[in-house]
């Protein structure tokens, strides 16, 4: 084999790894936007559906939890959705703060978006903190669902006073 020829095959090679990595930066740019304890004020916060429904990802549920808790909207679980019953089937023994219909990702799925800790939501407002979210289908806390079936997200952000 010639040098031209080696010489091109790695030139071409170059090429290709940085249009590769070119396309892995454009398609994860929006993932990495953003920060799990931005307030709702920095923009960051999610879009809404065409039904009004806010679509959240896992890097705008930080901004989305924020808004929630300093809206100072009560806490109403639908007749439809046992909160409760969902929690303890995900093993989570917290009490639930607040939680919101919301849609997921690109899928266009309707979910719950329930923040709960061992904090009372006045105590977040004035102080702050870590809560816990967690984001479950509907059937969630229904007579035979599981746990696994259910879940589609869960973990923990830090929130400000407001």
């Amino acid at each position: 084999m010639s040098t031209w020829a080696v010489v091109l095959a790695l030139v071409l090679a170059a090429l290709v790894g940085l249009l590769l990595s070119e396309a892995l930066q454009q398609s994860t740019t929006e993932v990495s936007r953003g920060s799990a304890g931005s307030s709702a004020e920095t923009g960051n916060a999610p879009g809404k559906n065409a039904s009004g429904l806010p679509v959240v990802t896992e890097s705008t549920l930080g901004a989305e939890a924020q808004r929630l808790v300093a809206s100072g909207t009560s806490f109403q679980a639908p007749a439809t959705f046992d909160v409760n019953l969902c929690l303890r089937q995900q093993g989570v023994s917290d009490a639930p703060i607040v939680m919101e219909e919301v849609e997921w990702g690109a899928d266009s799925g309707q979910y719950w978006l329930i923040v709960h800790g061992p904090n009372e939501r006045d105590s977040l407002r004035a102080n702050g903190g870590i809560v816990e979210v967690t984001v479950v289908r509907p059937t969630c806390g229904s007579e035979g669902a599981s746990a696994d079936e259910t879940l589609i997200w869960n973990g923990s952000t830090k929130i400000g006073s407001v």
